[in-house]
Order: structure tokens, then sequence, then C-alpha cells
């Protein structure tokens, strides 16, 4: 599925709360943090790389993001694109997601990320795939990631979800 849509907000926040430490505790493995309008649950691997989902609660946009050490050598420096190929295991409605225009931003010491969004209209769904999958396949432009372990993602993402209410109720 391809439906990129850059999200500069999530950009930002994810470049924040991946820069500093979590606010809120460990939910069943994964971080879940607020900052400020932004919500976003993220686990790291025992390889450094993060995985996550970042909620814009405005408008409820949600956006799949990946980080790691070694990222800017595969997908180029904050500010650049990148193609993210994303593949869900389990029953979920959509098991392939690319974004060909991934962007990727700065979370520092020497650390980018790379954040792809569909748009709000499939924010949904997205997030419901990630909870209801056992593992998920990472692909930064040619480079395979590695597959990672969703265990504990429905929990997160029912926090993610409560988190994003409470800020859409301010």
């Amino acid at each position: 599925m391809t439906h990129p849509v850059p999200v500069l907000s999530a950009l930002a926040v994810a470049a924040l709360a991946l820069g500093a430490p979590a606010a809120a505790g460990d939910t069943q493995g994964w971080d879940v943090t607020e900052n400020g309008k932004t919500c976003l649950m993220v686990s790291t691997f025992e390889d450094d790389v993060s995985v996550g989902l970042i909620w814009a609660a405005p408008n409820g946009d949600v956006s799949f993001m990946t980080a790691g050490d070694d990222l800017e050598k595969i997908a180029g420096k904050a500010g650049a694109t990148v193609a993210l190929d994303i593949k869900f295991d389990g029953q979920v409605p959509h098991t392939d997601w690319t974004d060909d225009v991934a962007r990727v931003v700065s979370v520092g010491n020497h650390r980018v990320a790379v954040i792809g969004n569909w748009g709000p209209s499939l924010s949904k769904e997205l997030a419901d795939t990630v909870a209801g999958s056992g593992k998920v396949s990472v692909r930064v432009g040619d480079k395979d990631l590695g597959s990672y372990d969703l265990a504990g993602s429905r929990a997160a993402s029912d926090k993610l979800t409560q988190c994003g209410t409470q800020i859409a109720a301010k």
C-alpha cells in the first residue's frame, strides 16, 4: 500500500521524543510518551533499532517510525527522503506498507529516524495493523534492517490511543 503524505509535526515530535528519555513508563516493552500535541509509542531492540508509532492528536494522523545508529548511512541526512517498506504478519487488513518518500529526521547523537506516513484516512488501519501483528520486517532504501517482535504492541497501542484522546480533549 503506497500513500505517502509528509507530516512535519510528526517529524518534529519524533526528533524530540527519540532524542530525550521517555517520560511515561514501560508498557510491556514499549515506551509511550506525550510531547505537546503528539504521542509516541516506541520499542528499541538488541540491535539498537527502534520502531514505533507517532500519533499527531490534533488530526489523528498516525505515522510509522524507525530509528537506529547506522540508519544515516542507509537513509541519508536529515531532510532527505527514502523508501520505507514495512511488512507485518498476522491477520491484518494490509500486511505490506510502502512510503516511497518517507522523511529522514535527526534525533541527535548521530542518529536519524525514518518516518512513513499514509495520511489520516489510513491511520486507524496502520495502528490496528501494528497492534494485531506479531512481527514487522523493516526495509529502508535497499537495506533490510531486520524483523522485530511486536509483543506488547496492543497494550502500547491502547495507551497511545488514550494519550491521543486526552490531548485531543484539551
